[in-house]
């Protein structure tokens, strides 16, 4: 038997989405050493202008105009309204998406953004591909415009999400909840006195680490100059990711406490192993992260939308705290610090709904979709592709 080919598809280097889709190959290339995994960035396979068009108007109202994301996202109204733009658009890229198809000539597919599930999607009802396509989410909100027919395999964070696209009619066969995709590195032990060392923190005082997404956003200039001022004895490991200024702006200042400044690094697993805490914007994959390693999170700053909805969640079930404006966080932080019973039961909640094994189930489910006989089930309750060419991988010689 040839060895599987499984294509990822993510939006955008250095995302969360690029991280879960990272930590599945991670995951499918542990389980089945001759895999072959395809991860690929599906703005490539648009043009230059759409991927423009979209990254710019994203940041500009998440960073400006955040209300007006929030009207817009999971909006039900606005999705019907977009829908046929949306065809349109995949159609119009549909023939760069062939190419990737034909080159690659996947078993499976997965995509950990709603955009490239989306283009597999509507390629797959449009010119009867037949390859299994996998939607795997990674915020703990369900929203619309992961929804479509040709999706063989919703994989959601927690049950109660599942829920909601039960009651959007997607069968329960349809669904995993297997959690967000995080390295397996996670699932690994470390040396914490060596971790300490490396960072040149000391092994006797609480270590808080501040993390602001891959971009590093947020109000963390604000937030550190609160934290700065509270009075336990506390040491702080801030990574700033891919904003450099905002790293130069740390290495030039002057702190009273222990601050070391990180920039985009690929071991976080250790940080959060050896972290009393963590202040982040929640984040899907900083979320699961530190959920995987039982880390109470003190959350700021959500973007509306997604991050919202993730910190609803967490708030819920008791493993994280809603902080305030910046210059109101470090009495929190104070507060939460003299209080180390209240730290213990964060902790044990974020263990309680952690699923630090997602991206090894989702890489097994993955491998036993390449075979087509693992499909049935998945199928039932969904409208089948209308065309021709369903019953055998790859693509029809009528696609275009």
């Amino acid at each position: 038997m040839s060895a599987r080919r499984i294509l990822l598809m993510h939006v955008t280097t250095s995302s969360g989405h690029h991280h879960a889709s990272r930590a599945i190959a991670q995951a499918l290339r542990h389980l089945d050493p001759a895999v072959h995994v395809i991860n690929v960035d599906a703005f490539d396979y648009t043009s230059r202008v759409v991927r423009s068009a979209i990254m710019r108007s994203y940041m500009s109202l998440i960073r400006h105009y955040p209300d007006v994301w929030e009207y817009l996202y999971d909006n039900p109204a606005i999705h019907k309204r977009v829908r046929h733009l949306r065809g349109l658009l995949h159609r119009y890229h549909a023939r760069k998406l062939r190419q990737l198809l034909e080159t690659v000539q996947p078993h499976a597919i997965a995509c950990t953004q709603a955009f490239p599930c989306g283009m597999v999607a509507d390629f797959k009802q449009h010119h009867g591909l037949a390859v299994p396509l996998m939607a795997v989410l990674t915020d703990y909100a369900p929203h619309i415009y992961w929804l479509h027919d040709t999706v063989d395999i919703y994989v959601v964070p927690a049950d109660e999400l599942k829920e909601r696209y039960r009651q959007h009619g997607v069968a329960d066969a349809r669904i995993r909840v297997y959690g967000i995709p995080v390295s397996p590195a996670f699932l690994d032990p470390v040396d914490r006195a060596e971790v300490l060392r490396s960072f040149g923190l000391k092994p006797d005082e609480p270590v808080m680490l501040i993390m602001g997404g891959g971009g590093g956003f947020g109000p963390l200039q604000g937030l550190l100059r609160s934290v700065d001022r509270i009075l336990p004895a506390c040491q702080f490991v801030v990574v700033t990711g891919t904003n450099d200024a905002l790293l130069g702006w740390l290495r030039r200042q002057t702190f009273h406490h222990r601050v070391v400044g990180v920039g985009y690094i690929d071991t976080v697993s250790d940080l959060m192993s050896i972290a009393t805490a963590i202040m982040t914007k929640p984040g899907g994959l900083t979320t699961a992260e530190a959920l995987a390693k039982g880390l109470p999170l003190l959350m700021s700053s959500p973007i509306p939308g997604q991050e919202v909805c993730n910190a609803a969640y967490l708030v819920t079930h008791h493993a994280a705290i809603q902080l305030g404006e910046p210059e109101t966080v470090g009495d929190a932080v104070s507060e939460l610090l003299r209080h180390p019973d209240r730290l213990e039961r964060l902790r044990a909640s974020a263990t309680a709904i952690a699923k630090p094994r997602s991206a090894v189930d989702i890489a097994r489910l993955l491998l036993e979709f390449s075979n087509h006989g693992q499909m049935v089930e998945c199928l039932e309750g969904r409208r089948r592709p209308e065309k021709a060419g369903e019953g055998s991988r790859g693509l029809p010689s009528e696609a275009f």
